[in-house]
């Protein structure tokens, strides 16, 4: 229960950070979750949604210990195996056309996400800690 509490928790202080932090949040995260519930009957929603339940717990905690650290991005690096084998799923499979237009949503968004994650996380190691935006 701690680790949904915590992520809840960090969820509140990026909403007060600011509209497009807080925008950006909702747009990835989101339609994570409705459509990993709605598609759960699917192996792409179960595998989407799990790692996004997975990433708000890392998350979570890694913003329990520190607040607005670079060092979040780490919570989705699970995508690096998710992102080839969903868009595998989705050009080698056959899907109804709504599932379709989530999975490409979900990898579209996954790939922008991680290149900042990428980013944030090289910034981490070079001594930046926490976004500029949160000081």
């Amino acid at each position: 229960m701690f680790l949904i509490r915590d992520a809840i928790r960090m969820i509140r202080d990026i909403n007060a950070s600011g509209f497009a932090i807080s925008l950006w949040g909702g747009l990835l995260n989101i339609p994570q979750l409705i459509g990993g519930l709605i598609f759960i009957a699917t192996v792409e929603g179960q595998a989407i949604l799990a790692a996004e339940i997975v990433a708000l717990a890392i998350a979570g905690q890694i913003h329990k210990r520190n607040r607005f650290s670079r060092l979040i991005g780490i919570c989705h690096f699970l995508w690096l195996a998710l992102l080839p084998w969903l868009v595998y799923r989705i050009v080698g499979f056959d899907h109804s056309a709504v599932l379709t237009v989530w999975l490409w949503y979900v990898a579209v968004t996954i790939l922008i996400s991680l290149i900042f994650d990428v980013r944030d996380v090289f910034l981490y190691f070079r001594g930046e800690k926490k976004f500029a935006w949160s000081k």
